[in-house]
């Protein structure tokens, strides 16, 4: 696992620099290719699932190459959390999903916040080269673009001799359209408002001065703690005078599931989330503590 990298885990920055990363790598051939043709040269890969992970690491296993990363999470958090400024050389994108409705234009991968996070992480003159069959998509790309104001753009039909994959092979064969976007970074982006969460170094458990604790009363109950902080309670698990409570929590649009335990001290609990969850130490995490504490309190 060498090749893989923990985001829940790992310090922050990375301290990569003059790298290409491609979002959504798939089977992962294109990406061990560029790897075993610039071996000087380091690339990282990013994924929202852990299949396409797993085939990339025994690829990168069987054919040992060491110097492909990758990490499983959406590319907007993987840039904000992992990458310093100025540090990215090229952003790859191979036929990103384009969300055909308009309804699910937010979740296209080169809306303008997503753009303005690799612009940021951009070395100057970087650039962002996106391969796709929908012209619909290329439109909405160059229109985002042009709204942050650091990008040239250009639009091409691209001759390819040999394909990426089965299915580009099949739609030139058929004679159908494919349209490389090329966004040269030129300056740094206007200023826009984005999503941020902030991670802190510890959690601090909270100690509940109570000898008996109503928990059942928040388990399948969704509770709004703030503006962008949703937290989900599912099943609660008893042992003796123990409990765990399985949660997932929304953060600025940032999913964590994982297990918040109460732990019965005698004359108060403890609640904290518990050693078995792995996760990122957001100020969000914290606050859903606190927001648990205190409504323990409360439901007695």
């Amino acid at each position: 696992m060498q090749n893989y990298i923990d985001y829940r885990k790992a310090q922050k920055p990375l301290n990569f620099e003059n790298f290409t990363v491609e979002i959504g790598f798939g089977s992962g051939d294109f990406l061990i290719k560029l790897a075993e043709q610039n071996k000087d040269e380091i690339f990282f890969g990013i994924e929202k699932s852990w299949i396409p992970v797993n085939k990339l690491l025994k690829k990168c296993k069987l054919r040992k190459i060491n110097n492909i990363y990758c990490i499983r999470l959406d590319a907007y958090w993987a840039f904000q959390l992992l990458f310093k400024d100025k540090s990215v050389k090229k952003i790859i994108i191979n036929y990103p999903d384009p969300w055909f409705k308009k309804s699910h234009f937010k979740k296209r991968v080169t809306k303008r916040e997503n753009l303005f996070i690799y612009a940021k992480k951009l070395l100057p003159s970087g650039e962002i080269k996106i391969r796709t069959d929908d012209y619909p998509f290329v439109v909405f790309t160059l229109q985002e673009s042009e709204f942050l104001k650091c990008f040239s753009a250009t639009v091409s039909n691209p001759s390819i001799n040999e394909p990426l994959t089965k299915y580009e092979k099949k739609w030139l064969s058929i004679g159908k359209n494919i349209w490389d976007i090329v966004l040269k970074k030129e300056k740094e982006p206007e200023s826009i408002e984005i999503k941020q969460i902030m991670e802190v170094k510890e959690l601090f458990p909270l100690k509940i001065c109570k000898g008996e604790l109503n928990i059942n009363a928040i388990s399948h109950k969704e509770f709004r703690i703030e503006d962008d902080l949703y937290l989900r309670c599912f099943s609660v698990w008893q042992r003796e005078q123990d409990y765990a409570l399985e949660v997932v929590l929304l953060e600025k649009d940032f999913l964590q599931a994982f297990f918040i335990t109460a732990k019965n001290k005698g004359e108060y609990f403890i609640i904290d989330v518990s050693k078995f969850s792995e996760i990122l130490k957001t100020e969000g995490v914290q606050k859903a503590l606190n927001f648990l504490a205190k409504l323990f309190m409360e439901v007695l």
